[in-house]
């Protein structure tokens, strides 16, 4: 299992930037190739204003590779006309992608066309979704938050996170977020989290199980705790455990955190 081709979300705002700089990192230590995709909506290619909007937007992916920090990295242009971005997953090349690193401004500031759309991409993706949430001049990864309940189905999803954490070697801190609503006697917890390492080995980890009056807000308060360089956990859509923070925890947390963000679709 590795990391062979990256798609990078593109609209040409300092949000995209951000995430193609990390996956320009990411690119130059697998070895991977990097799909820059530019979606746009116009009904037909035939007017005139439309075929100049076109031509505009190719110019300006033509300039893509020859930013500074994708230097040396193989990268490829994509315009997808007549398709949204939660759409592209039907394209076959981009559904076959190992990772999506999108930027995202969160619940304030600007909210462009890659921004306001992340959330919906981490709910949708089949492969892990990376968000960069500000500029990160090189990307490193030294303490990563595994946020779970570790039921059976988190347990078996963990393999999608291996790449990334075999990439950087981390210390992996296993976190279970006990509230006042979703209460867990501690040996429970503590056994769920015991069937993860049976299951999983890790070179160096920590295991925690965190009080807090939410679920995120114990998550982002255990990271910022330990200064971690990301959280890492799957998303359950809109149903299951992390349904009790306004629908979607992952979403929520994409949306209020500044720390990336590393999520998978159970």
């Amino acid at each position: 299992m590795s990391i062979q081709t990256i798609v990078v979300p593109y609209d040409f705002s300092d949000c995209a930037a951000d995430a193609l700089r990390v996956a320009a990192k990411i690119a130059r230590l697998t070895g991977a190739v990097i799909d820059v995709v530019h979606l746009y909506e116009q009904m037909t290619d035939f007017h005139t204003e439309n075929q100049r909007l076109r031509e505009e937007i190719e110019a300006k992916l033509d300039e893509v590779p020859t930013l500074p920090f994708v230097e040396g990295v193989e990268l490829r242009k994509f315009m997808l006309r007549q398709m949204t971005l939660p759409d592209m997953f039907k394209n076959e090349r981009i559904a076959a992608a190992d990772l999506i690193v999108m930027g995202s401004h969160g619940a304030t500031g600007m909210k462009g066309f890659v921004g306001s759309n992340t959330q919906r991409i981490v709910r949708l993706a089949p492969m892990p979704v990376l968000v960069i949430k500000h500029r990160i001049e090189d990307f490193q990864v030294n303490d990563i938050v595994f946020a779970s309940n570790f039921s059976d189905q988190d347990i078996a999803k963990f393999d999608a996170f291996r790449p990334l954490i075999e990439l950087f070697d981390p210390k992996v801190h296993l976190l279970k977020v006990n509230t006042p609503k979703t209460f867990e006697r501690s040996a429970d917890s503590s056994a769920a989290i015991d069937r993860f390492l049976q299951r999983h080995e890790l070179r160096r980890y920590t295991a925690t199980i965190y009080n807090d009056l939410s679920i995120e807000e114990g998550i982002l308060n255990f990271a910022r705790d330990i200064d971690a360089d990301l959280i890492a956990m799957a998303t359950h859509g809109r149903t299951g455990f992390f349904h009790v923070v306004n629908g979607s925890l992952t979403e929520d947390i994409v949306n209020h955190t500044t720390f990336p963000v590393l999520s998978v679709k159970l």
